[in-house]
C-alpha cells in the first residue's frame, strides 16, 4: 500500500475494524465419524479440501460456532493464511473467525483477506508447524477502507473477474492432456506405419516385418543391482526410479552405493544409446522407458529396471518410440504380474516378446526425423502453455491489488466519504456494548 489511496479512501489497520476469534480442540476421545443428535461438526483446514474427513464433537453450552456465510483463516503450518468459508458447525484451534462490521459487505472482506495486503504480512514471517499467527500479529496489517457503495461496485467486479478467471484456468488444465494425447496419437501412427504412408509411394522399400523385442537388442534384457544406498557422496552412483519416470533421463535422481565399483566389463554398467525400462512401478508406470543420454561408466542402473540395447536392425529412438506407445504399455499392463498391489511387474520373458512392427532402416530414420519434428512443435506449444499459466497465476493477486489500491473501479463524486462509514461502524459499535 505505498501509494496514496484515492479521496475518501481510509488506511486504517486490521484491528481498527477487525477482529479474528480463534477455535479451539476438542479431546480426540469425543470425536465420532457419523453425524449424531447431540453433536456438532468440528471443522478443520482438511474439510475445505478435495479429501474431508467429517469429525463431530458433543454440542456444548458457549461452544464457538461458525455459519455458512463466516470466513475462516487457517493459522498453522503449510496452509497458513487459507482463506475458507461455505460451511456450519464449530471450528478447531488451527481456524481462526474473522469478526467484521456487519455493514461491510461478507465478501469484500474475504477479497482483502486473500489480497497480498493481508497474506504477505501473516505468511512471509518464519513460523514452525505449530507456531501461527495471534491478534496482535494483525495490529500493523493495513486495512484499506472505500466508501461503501464503492466496496460493493469492487465486490460486484471482482466476482465477475475472478468468474472469468475460473473458467481460462479451466480451459487452460486441458491443454497438458491434449499435448500427451496428441504425442501418443503421434507415436501410435509412427510405429505401425501411417505416418509415412504417402512418403513410402513410388519408393521400392521391404515390407514391415513382425518381430518381437529379443530380435531387435543386442543380449536379453537385464535387471541391474540395488544395493543399501548412503545419505553421502561416494564413487559409485545409481538411479532411483525417478531417474527415468517422466520418459526422459534425469541424472538428478541419484542414489549413492559405499562399494567397490564393479569391472568396465560389467552389464551394470549403462552407456549412452542404452534404453531403460521400469520393470515395476504402479501399473499406469510399469514398463516406463527412457533413453540413457549420459557418460558411460558414470552410473550402474537399479533391479527395479531393465536395461535393453539395440542391434544394427534397429534405430536408437524408433526403437525407444516403440516402446513408449500406447499398444506396448497396454502389452505391459495385460501382462504384469501382482496388478492387484501397489507394484505390479514385468519380467525378463515379458519385455522378451514385446511386439515389434519393424519397418527398413531408411523408413525408420524418415520416422525418427518426423516425430522429433512433430514432438518439437509440440514443445513450443508447451513453452506458451506455461509462460500463459505462470500469467494466469498471477492474474488474482494482480487484480486484487488494484481493487485495493482503487484501481479496480471508478470513483464517483456521489460515493461519500469512508470517514463517514467510520463513524456509523463506531457508533453501531458502540451502541452495542451499551446494550450489552
Amino acid at each position: 500500500m505505498e501509494k496514496v489511496l484515492p479521496k475518501g479512501w481510509l488506511k486504517l489497520n486490521f484491528t481498527d475494524l477487525l477482529d479474528i476469534k480463534g477455535g479451539n480442540q476438542p479431546p480426540k476421545s469425543q470425536f465420532i465419524n457419523e453425524p449424531q443428535e447431540g453433536y456438532v461438526r468440528l471443522l478443520q483446514i482438511r474439510d475445505f479440501g478435495n479429501k474431508p474427513v467429517p469429525t463431530y464433537v458433543p454440542i456444548k453450552q458457549n461452544q464457538l460456532e461458525c455459519n455458512e456465510n463466516d470466513v475462516l483463516i487457517a493459522r498453522y503450518g503449510a496452509s497458513i493464511g487459507r482463506i475458507v468459508t461455505g460451511m456450519k458447525g464449530t471450528y478447531n484451534v488451527a481456524l481462526a473467525k474473522v469478526i467484521s462490521p456487519e455493514i461491510l459487505p461478507k465478501n469484500f472482506i474475504k477479497w482483502y483477506l486473500k489480497s497480498d495486503i493481508f497474506q504477505r504480512p501473516i505468511t512471509s514471517t518464519q513460523r514452525t508447524a505449530q507456531n501461527g499467527f495471534n491478534k496482535e500479529d494483525l495490529e500493523s496489517v493495513i486495512f484499506p477502507l472505500p466508501p461503501l457503495v464503492e466496496q460493493e461496485r469492487i465486490v460486484a467486479k471482482l466476482d465477475k473477474l475472478f468468474a472469468q478467471h475460473e473458467k481460462i484456468k479451466v480451459a487452460l488444465d486441458r491443454i497438458p492432456q491434449m499435448l500427451k494425447n496428441f504425442r501418443q496419437q503421434i507415436l501410435t501412427q509412427a510405429v505401425t506405419g501411417k505416418l509415412t504412408v504417402e512418403w513410402r509411394e513410388g519408393k521400392e522399400l521391404e515390407e514391415w516385418k513382425n518381430l518381437n523385442l529379443i530380435d531387435v537388442i543386442l543380449e536379453k534384457p537385464r535387471n541391474g543391482y540395488s544395493p543399501r544406498a548412503v545419505e553421502y557422496a561416494t564413487q559409485l552412483k545409481s538411479l532411483s526410479l525417478s531417474a527415468t519416470t517422466s520418459g526422459k533421463f534425469d541424472p538428478s535422481f541419484v542414489k549413492y552405493i559405499d562399494e567397490e565399483k564393479p569391472p568396465l566389463s560389467s552389464h551394470l554398467w549403462l552407456k549412452n544409446g542404452d534404453i531403460l525400462l521400469q520393470r515395476s512401478n504402479s501399473l499406469d508406470y510399469v514398463g516406463t522407458a527412457a533413453i540413457y543420454d549420459g557418460v558411460d561408466f558414470d552410473f550402474i542402473y537399479p533391479d527395479i529396471m531393465m536395461k535393453v540395447r539395440a542391434n544394427k536392425l534397429i534405430e536408437i529412438k524408433y526403437l525407444y518410440f516403440i516402446l513408449s506407445s500406447k499398444t506396448t504399455k497396454k502389452y505391459y499392463r495385460e501382462n504384469a504380474t501382482g496388478t492387484a498391489g501397489n507394484m505390479p511387474k514385468i519380467n525378463q520373458e515379458i519385455v522378451s516378446k514385446t511386439p515389434v512392427l519393424l519397418p527398413p532402416l531408411q523408413e525408420q530414420q524418415e520416422i525418427v526425423r518426423r516425430v522429433e519434428s512433430l514432438f518439437a512443435k509440440a514443445g513450443i506449444i508447451e513453452a506458451s502453455y506455461q509462460l500463459l499459466k505462470a500469467k494466469v497465476e498471477s492474474l488474482p493477486q494482480a487484480i486484487l491489488n488494484k481493487a485495493f489500491k482503487g484501481e479496480l473501479v471508478p470513483q464517483l463524486s456521489t460515493d461519500g466519504d469512508a470517514k463517514d462509514l467510520l463513524a456509523e461502524i463506531m457508533a453501531l459499535k458502540n451502541d452495542t456494548k451499551k446494550r450489552k
